[in-house]
């Protein structure tokens, strides 16, 4: 088998990153990997029987989060939440857009409006109040 493995590699201070190389040490006898730590310029999923992606909730994951998008695979979720995630890749980028679209996606109605209270107000999203 195959896997091409997105995630934070040491030496990046992340929890995740540690938590994949020690996985990683123990795939390695049974699979072959290829190891992703940032967006690969040319990847081409027919290479691999599966996508891994590692995600977390901070900018650290970014590269993941959109090659998820992009090519199907399975996910490993760190957190419960990833609003921050979320917020950095479009408010960050000044796509408030994008972030309202998420933020109704995930929350409804409900959420969008309280959501709108914000862009009036803050430069960045309200945080954990609305699960993404």
């Amino acid at each position: 088998m195959r896997i091409a493995f997105f995630s934070p590699l040491p030496p990046s201070k992340s929890g995740i990153a540690d938590y994949s190389a020690a996985v990683l040490d123990h795939l390695k006898d049974f699979v072959q990997i290829e190891t992703f730590a940032s967006k690969p310029e040319n990847f081409d999923p027919a290479r691999f029987d599966i996508a891994v992606y590692q995600l977390g909730n901070n900018p650290y994951h970014t590269f993941a989060y959109e090659a998820a998008l992009e090519h199907p695979g399975v996910i490993v979720m760190h957190e419960a939440n990833l609003h921050h995630l979320i917020a950095d890749l479009t408010i960050r980028g000044g796509d408030w857009d994008a972030y309202l679209r998420e933020v109704e996606l995930n929350g409804g109605a409900g959420a969008l409006a309280y959501a709108l209270r914000y862009v009036r107000t803050l430069e960045r999203g309200p945080d954990y109040e609305i699960p993404m």
